[in-house]
């Protein structure tokens, strides 16, 4: 934007007008931020963290990648977030992966396109599953959450009662759509439907290399 600015001058008898200066105001593009949480570098990041950056005074919103390589976007492709500084992740991350995060503002000008990579590791998973959960219909813990299966979908899943009965088993667990919610697929004979409240058995088969460090155990029901 361009502006005439016209300066007067008076010593209260005498007044004179300075020539004419030309001034050229020009918005600059907006200045790369900084991750707050996780900060760069940071590891043993929990899969469920949620992003958040320092507000630059510029900018009209922002653009985020996320990928599992340096540059990549498999999470993440250049998603307009507009103006804020956090973003929340739809699903967890993988664990023990190192992430790369680029924030780009961006405002009238255009994108800042000069903003580095920054990176950091996400957690190991060190326990398999919650051993208990409450299909009771309020919402809150309604399935069985087994931590990192999604990674792993050739996956087999079975559980037993405390006889020893297959009452529940699945291909390709995955927390979301398949996932056991306290009723039983298998034994019409012995009850099959919603199951009572009790202490069942599990066992996982996985048939390639995984971090999963549990493959049995048990799960407790409670209604």
């Amino acid at each position: 934007t361009q502006y005439t600015l016209s300066i007067t001058v008076s010593d209260g008898t005498n007044t004179s007008i300075a020539e004419n200066v030309t001034i050229n105001i020009t918005e600059s593009l907006a200045k790369c931020t900084t991750l707050l949480t996780p900060t760069n570098g940071e590891i043993d990041v929990a899969i469920d963290t949620d992003l958040s950056w320092n507000a630059i005074s510029n900018a009209d919103g922002y653009l985020i990648r996320v990928g599992t390589t340096s540059g990549g976007n498999d999470i993440e492709d250049n998603t307009d977030l507009g103006n804020v500084t956090t973003y929340d992740f739809s699903n967890d991350l993988p664990q023990n992966t190192i992430i790369y995060v680029t924030v780009i503002p961006y405002n009238s000008i255009g994108n800042y396109t000069a903003c580095i990579e920054e990176i950091f590791r996400t957690e190991v998973i060190k326990n398999t599953t919650k051993f208990g959960f409450s299909p009771d219909g309020d919402g809150i813990n309604e399935f069985w959450k087994i931590q990192g299966i999604e990674d792993y979908s050739n996956n087999v899943v079975s559980i037993f009662n405390r006889w020893g009965d297959l009452v529940f088993k699945i291909k390709s667990y995955d927390n979301d759509q398949n996932v056991f919610i306290g009723e039983a697929n298998r034994g019409i004979n012995l009850g099959a439907g919603e199951l009572p409240e009790g202490t069942y058995f599990f066992k996982i088969d996985i048939p390639e290399k995984n971090n999963l460090n549990l493959s049995q155990g048990f799960v407790i029901i409670k209604r």
